[in-house]
């Protein structure tokens, strides 16, 4: 076992020694903080677009959200174009670096930074599903009572962007552009597999049929492609926030 998982396992066994009400409250202090770090990314992406937009004569405060998403949409094409004939010349996009990590920021990045894990504008997140075993911040997507959502990977060039970009968790690229979706219907919330490659599987051992509502309950794991997300109902007094 290497040192990562032993400290794993070490945390692990420590939070389960936890009295209850202790648990809950180093929860609501993670979440808390989970929620600091969001917005740290989502503020040095807005950054790094509104410098990348400087350099180009466009204004990002200006821009409406359409007109952002085609501007990212061309950032991406020429970051393609540019990986494919050789490296980027400097300050091009992918020149971009993230402040927390120090790694570079591909237009990619940038772009489900801000479309994709940005916190919702409006109604009251009443669900998350999370994406298992990750410690990645952007591993955990808000649900709205109102609003269907598409699961998939990123794909501007064909205009496809679901509000569950799962391209980052997908490393054997089992996950499909248009993979799955979430409905809710009044406060009862289904999941559908889209006809997709790999299929959509609940709790490892229901596969769904394209096109099937399956209705969900706290704690059930969705596995997409060979990405695994648990739906988190949230509480009552979360609804209220």
């Amino acid at each position: 076992m290497n040192d990562a998982a032993s400290t794993k396992n070490q945390l692990r066994e420590w939070v389960a020694q936890l009295a209850p009400e202790y648990r809950r409250e180093l929860m609501q202090i993670l979440a808390e903080d989970d929620h600091l770090l969001q917005d740290a990314r989502m503020a040095m992406a807005t950054e790094q677009l509104r410098r990348l937009s400087d350099e180009r004569g466009l204004k990002w405060e200006t821009m409406s959200e359409t007109d952002r998403e085609q501007f990212l949409d061309l950032l991406i094409r020429e970051d393609v174009e540019a990986t494919q004939i050789g490296p980027n010349p400097a300050g091009s996009a992918a020149s971009a670096v993230c402040h927390h990590c120090g790694r570079d920021l591909t237009p990619q990045d940038l772009f489900r930074i801000y479309f994709s894990h940005r916190r919702p504008s409006a109604g009251f997140v009443v669900a998350k599903l999370a994406v298992v075993d990750s410690d990645d911040p952007a591993a955990l997507f808000p649900l709205l009572a109102d609003s269907d959502v598409l699961i998939g990977r990123l794909d501007p060039h064909r205009g496809i962007r679901p509000e569950i970009d799962l391209s980052r968790f997908d490393i054997a690229a089992r996950v499909s552009r248009r993979h799955a979706r979430i409905t809710v219907r009044g406060t009862q919330f289904f999941v559908e597999d889209l006809g997709s490659a790999n299929g959509t599987i609940i709790n490892g051992r229901i596969l769904l049929k394209a096109q099937q509502l399956h209705p969900l309950t706290n704690g059930d794991l969705i596995k997409i492609g060979q990405t695994t997300l648990r739906f988190v109902a949230a509480k009552e007094e979360d609804k209220k926030t």
